[in-house]
């Protein structure tokens, strides 16, 4: 390998192991065909609110500075609408951060998503701590096909040091009715249930009693959960300082491999504002915001060319976007 003029020359091993790298990068794509392919519409996560009541030391949502809000219902329906008419068959009422149930139009915005027939897969991602503010029966038959529940069930204390509030009897009584309800149900969803990372022997878990009352109702894969528990979470790149007992992702190599998260998704945020990932721009202002619904179509934005340029920058010149670089939840 020849040096540039005015460059250290690249010593023989350094070489023969850039051209292993360069060939094993080759392999690597080809490998998958349509890694790079987006598909002809996207999964799509509408962040009905990024409000939350929780303080979680794991999440940016109490460092964020952009308004906290609810999706206007204008917003929200035009959204849907043109979903419907690009052919999109998920939506999730997540995004970034925030708490579905605090949400005060969560089941009319789920009953407007039911007019099209065409949404396969509808739900969200909770704390359950507000549960009990709904109708059980009208919630059960809003439309959702899938949940998934955020807990400890190792006692209160535990549940207040993670979650940052003192919540845990009414979660778990919300929880317990839930799934008594939910078995009951002709249309039952499929629930989650992600157990958090208190420090504490999964052997611990398993043995206390709350977490055996809702291993009654829930069944023998919940002890799945308790062991494993990831310890690893994102730091947001940067702007939370993780509490002790969690530990920060490692960033993984990702030179010329765009996230696949470019490729499948689009995020709505509570603003109207567009982008092109729903994993960490929690102040809705990186590069990935695309537009802004209202303005260009949201098949144009899923289809134009600022995010093509984007996957391209990365993949073809290794410029990934600036908060890219940092973000630890990135899946190769």
């Amino acid at each position: 390998m020849q040096a540039l003029a005015g460059a250290v020359p690249m010593i023989p091993e350094l070489a023969r192991a850039a051209a292993r790298g360069g060939r094993l990068l080759a392999r690597w794509f080809a490998s998958e065909p349509d890694r790079f392919t987006p598909p002809p519409v996207p999964r799509v996560s509408l962040e009905v609110t990024n409000i939350c009541n929780s303080r979680c030391g794991f999440c940016a949502n109490r460092v964020m500075r952009r308004p906290r809000m609810a999706m206007p219902m204008s917003i929200f329906t035009q959204a849907v609408d043109e979903l419907a008419a690009m052919g999109v068959r998920q939506i999730d009422f997540n995004c970034t951060v925030g708490e579905p149930l605090l949400d005060p139009h969560l089941l009319e915005r789920a009953c407007y998503v039911r007019r099209y027939p065409q949404f396969e897969g509808l739900g969200f991602v909770t704390t359950l701590q507000w549960l009990h503010r709904f109708d059980l029966e009208a919630f059960l038959e809003a439309g959702f096909t899938w949940l998934g529940v955020s807990i400890t069930l190792s006692g209160r204390e535990t549940y207040r040091a993670f979650f940052g509030v003192d919540a845990y009897e009414q979660t778990l009584s919300n929880l317990e009715r839930l799934l008594v309800a939910n078995g009951q149900s002709a249309r039952p969803m499929w629930i989650g249930i992600g157990i958090k990372p208190t420090g504490e022997s999964a052997r611990t878990v398993l043995r206390h009693p709350d977490y055996q009352r809702i291993r009654s109702l829930y069944g023998a894969p919940l002890d799945r959960a308790v062991r494993e528990r990831n310890l690893f979470v994102d730091d947001w790149g940067g702007a939370v300082h993780l509490p002790r007992g969690l530990r920060r992702r490692p960033l993984v190599p990702r030179w010329r491999r765009p996230c696949r998260l470019l490729y499948s998704g689009m995020a709505i945020f509570s603003s109207g504002a567009v982008g092109a990932c729903a994993c960490r721009d929690f102040e809705a202002n990186s590069e990935l915001i695309l537009g802004g619904v209202g303005g260009e179509p949201l098949r144009a934005l899923w289809s134009g060319e600022k995010l093509a340029r984007i996957r391209a920058d990365w993949r073809e010149r290794n410029m990934a976007p600036a908060i890219c670089r940092r973000c630890r939840h990135y899946l190769p």
